[in-house]
């Protein structure tokens, strides 16, 4: 009787480290299922921190942009001012020296 269970069963092939070659054949689509999840794995962090890196970059582009138009708002309001304005005039000799201004009339044209 132990002769007939011994030649029904085919025998073990194991390796070197005592993994039956039967079972890592069996489970091999898992093992390669797996590495392909590791991979898309470590494919995404690296595109995450890509990500990250770009839209830190253009934090600090903006908050550097914003200082740029908050100093050219600064700069465009003080230059309207009523004091700054009669500096400029006066700077550039601009006036109209107690004369008011004139309306020029432009005959009218004959439209088409």
């Amino acid at each position: 009787m132990s002769e007939k269970s011994k030649k029904g069963k085919k025998p073990k092939t194991k390796d070197s480290s005592g993994l039956d070659s039967r079972w890592v054949a069996r489970n091999l689509p898992y093992v390669f299922f797996l590495i392909l999840l590791a991979m898309v794995y470590i494919a995404n962090a690296h595109y995450t921190q890509k990500k990250i890196r770009k839209i830190d970059r253009l934090k600090s582009e903006i908050k550097e942009l914003n200082w740029s138009y908050m100093t050219a708002k600064s700069e465009l309001i003080y230059q309207g001012t009523y004091t700054q304005l009669s500096d400029d005039v006066r700077l550039n000799k601009l006036s109209n020296e107690g004369n008011f201004p004139q309306k020029l009339d432009l005959p009218k044209s004959k439209s088409r």
